[in-house]
This record gives C-alpha cells, structure tokens and sequence, in this order.
C-alpha cells in the first residue's frame, strides 16, 4: 500500500510544485497531515472535522512572521483522475460538510467572513480563517497536480504576519511557477484578490462563476478595505 505522507513530501519537493511556503513548512517540520477514505463523504468530513478543530484551535499562538505551518488532507477516494470540474464540486461539497458542522458552535475570525464573494472569504474552523489549496490528479496546473485528491489548509492570519514579506514570497513563487510551468496561475492574475474562493480548486474560474458554498454564519460587520492584504507601493 501506498503511504500518503511519503507521497504527499516527495511532491513538495518536485521541481513542479511552487509553494515556498510548503517547502518551507517540510524542513521545519511543521506539515499535519491527515488521511480520509472520501472526499466528499460525510463520513470522511466529520474525521477530518475532528483533527481540523483540534489543529485549529491551537495554531493562533504557534504563529509568526517567521512560521510556516499548514494543514493538509489526503483522501484515498476518488481513485484515478478526476477532471477539474468534478474535483472542485468534490472539494466544496467536504469543505460545505465541514462549515455545517463547525458553524453550529464557532463564528467568525477577526477581520474575515465565511461569505465565499467577498474578498475577505476565508474558510473557517474553530473560529480561525484559511486559504484553501486544492490538489489532484487532474489539475491542469503541475503545481497542483498531485497523485491523490487533497486539500492545505493555509492560516490567513499567517499570511497577514509575514507582512511585506507575504508580497516577497508571492514574487518568488510565480517566477518558480513561471520557470518550470510555463505561466503564473491565470486565476490569480486574473482575479488575484478579488474572490479568493475562485482559487481554491486550481481551476480558472469561468467570469459567472458562482460559488457552491452557502454561509451558515451572520454576515460579517467587518467590511474588506482597501489596506488588507495590499501589495505596498513605492
């Protein structure tokens, strides 16, 4: 049988895959993975749920401008190589499962919202907003095609953290993808801030896009401004 972690830190390490901040997670150690038999089964959300909660409820103090930690899932099912369509219907639906649990006892992360068409959209748990990476096999990106379906969880407060260093790492990155696949993510360069929720699958998004995630929280008071999360000028 094939051991998802060995697979899962063997790809980090591919020239095709980008993420610094990944790479730099690996060296410190700080990657929790878990495994699921299904994405998409209510089953295999409620396990994930359970080690998601527990992860989140403790990342706030563990994080820096110098720490990387990330969270990511793997899942034995579905085998084989879904298209992108399938796969992103696959991660909202787990990630869906996931908020109906969670919002029935925790609320909103400061600054954020569970709003998937605002720009300030993080996905929650625990009352703590990630930035959602999705992986499979069929990813149209190299970056992001991994051998099984899966799924980082990134702290958006982690990335707040590292301040100009974010936009630093950022510039980094998109020259690596750039170098050794061709191009930058069009869903980023398209979109970049607008609707974060457009990038989670991989995917490049159709204008019309609607997003299949529905908020069980109360809007959010806090509205996105122009200073978050902003590339600095001069």
């Amino acid at each position: 049988m094939s051991d998802p972690k060995a697979e899962l830190e063997a790809f980090i390490q591919t020239t095709e895959f980008s993420c610094l901040g990944a790479r730099a997670a690996l060296k410190k150690g700080s990657i929790v993975h878990g495994h699921y038999p299904a994405l998409g089964d209510p089953e295999s959300a409620r396990a994930h749920y359970r080690d998601m909660l527990g992860y989140a409820r403790g990342i706030r103090a563990t994080l820096s401008d110098k720490s990387f930690r990330t969270f990511v899932s793997t899942f034995e099912e579905p085998g084989g190589i879904l298209d992108e369509e399938e796969y992103e219907r696959l991660l909202w639906r787990h990630l869906q499962l996931i908020h109906d649990i969670d919002s029935r006892t925790y609320g909103l992360d400061e600054g954020a919202t569970s709003d998937p068409n605002e720009p300030n959209f993080g996905f929650h748990v625990a009352g703590h907003s990630f930035f959602v990476v999705g992986m499979h096999p069929g990813s149209s990106r190299a970056s992001r095609r991994f051998s099984r379906p899966a799924i980082a969880f990134n702290s958006l407060m982690q990335f707040m953290l590292l301040g100009d260093k974010f936009f630093s790492m950022q510039d980094a990155i998109r020259k690596r993808e750039t170098t050794n696949n061709g191009s930058v993510n069009p869903s980023f360069t398209t979109y970049e801030y607008q609707m974060p929720s457009r990038h989670f699958s991989g995917r490049m998004t159709e204008e019309d896009w609607k997003c299949p995630f529905t908020s069980r929280h109360e809007p959010s008071s806090v509205k996105y401004t122009s200073d978050v999360m902003q590339r600095p000028t001069g």
